[in-house]
């Protein structure tokens, strides 16, 4: 009997430290989740705003008379980059 009371006991204990824990990460995870709300909601860009970064309504992307912006032209050392590459048959990452 007396060694029930103490796995008893120690159980208990464990299962109040447990539930401690999980209370804790609780509201850490509840803290984290408003900072990120938070830095979303001042990092989004105004509905309103003219111009080619303003926020789009459409979910069908751009409209047709815009174009999309062209490529840079590749610098030599990029091309010798990606022939380098090419040669060692490494993954082109570039």
């Amino acid at each position: 009997m007396i060694a029930s009371q103490r796995t008893r006991r120690r159980v208990a204990a464990v299962w109040r430290t447990a539930r401690l824990a999980v209370a804790a990460l609780r509201v850490i995870h509840d803290e984290q989740v408003l900072m990120w709300e938070l830095f979303w909601q001042s990092s989004r860009v105004a509905v309103d705003r003219a111009g080619p970064l303003a926020w789009q309504a459409s979910l069908d992307g751009p409209p047709a008379d815009r174009q999309r912006p062209a490529h840079p032209p590749r610098t030599p050392a990029h091309a010798a980059r990606h022939d380098r590459h090419r040669a060692t048959g490494a993954a082109s990452g570039c």
